[in-house]
């Protein structure tokens, strides 16, 4: 999942151990969660937002992750078939 953990974390002048130790989690751990290898939890990520002292949104819901989610959202979704409908082929 695409991130700035990172961003923000150096930005605010912490290690990664910092919040790590924040966090209760190892420094590995939080390396991989930045680098998209592993996905937070529901809770770990609000963890991570509050430690940061920022929203989930602005640190999980990148302007990539929201471009992908608007290109999804806009695409045509085709009608379903109710039952006993036959089939136009």
């Amino acid at each position: 999942m695409k991130n700035r953990i990172a961003e923000v974390r150096k930005s605010k002048h912490i290690t990664q151990e910092q919040l790590a130790q924040a966090l209760h989690t190892n420094r590995a751990y939080l390396s991989n969660l930045e680098n998209g290898k592993n996905d937070p939890s529901v809770d770990l990520g609000g963890r991570i937002a509050q430690s940061l002292g920022e929203t989930v949104e602005s640190i999980f819901f990148t302007d990539d992750v929201r471009h992908e989610r608007h290109k999804h959202a806009t695409l045509p979704v085709p009608p379903r078939k109710t039952c006993g409908q036959k089939s136009s082929r």
